[in-house]
């Protein structure tokens, strides 16, 4: 490192200029110019490697903090859900107030049902469920009966989500 501060003050690259190549001098004069090529062009290399290295590691700090993030929204969600102390929202959700930092709000149970196997749920739910227009499974009908009671024939799953919701005091 010294060897290239020396070099790079000789050559005069730390003002942004650079000090003629002496001529007739033979190929010494090229010495110095060469090894203070050499020298940067191996700390460009190492600073890239170190500069991504530094990416990496907050990149990893990211999605660690990140995935902390989920890990307390998802205990806030769950515990919010069972906790006399949250309320009972109008729209079946729940609602913690705390004053001086947030509010936090979870929605109401949203289900649904993905039919992936039509002809699987027709031959589990049975004729009830063909469409009179063509011969095929009525979807909406066998969506609104597998929600109403929570018999998931094969080829259907149930989805169920809550979204929570936090508005920090400002």
């Amino acid at each position: 490192m010294e060897n290239l501060n020396a070099l790079t003050e000789e050559l005069g690259l730390d003002t942004n200029t650079i000090v003629p190549i002496k001529r007739n001098v033979g190929l010494i004069a090229y010495r110095k110019y060469l090894w203070a090529l050499k020298f940067i062009g191996e700390k460009v290399v190492k600073l890239k490697e170190y500069r991504s290295q530094i990416v990496e590691d907050v990149d990893i700090e990211i999605k660690k903090q990140e995935a902390n993030i989920d890990r307390i929204k998802e205990e806030i969600k769950q515990n919010a859900l069972v906790d006399p102390i949250s309320e009972r929202t109008k729209t079946k959700g729940r609602k913690l107030v705390l004053p001086d930092i947030a509010t936090v709000s979870v929605s109401k149970e949203n289900r649904k049902v993905d039919i992936n196997d039509s002809e699987a749920v027709l031959d589990e739910l049975g004729n009830e469920f063909i469409r009179e227009t063509r011969p095929s499974l009525d979807t909406t009908k066998a969506k609104q009966h597998i929600l109403e009671t929570n018999q998931v024939p094969k080829g259907a799953t149930i989805e169920s989500s809550r979204t929570l919701s936090i508005r920090f005091k400002k």
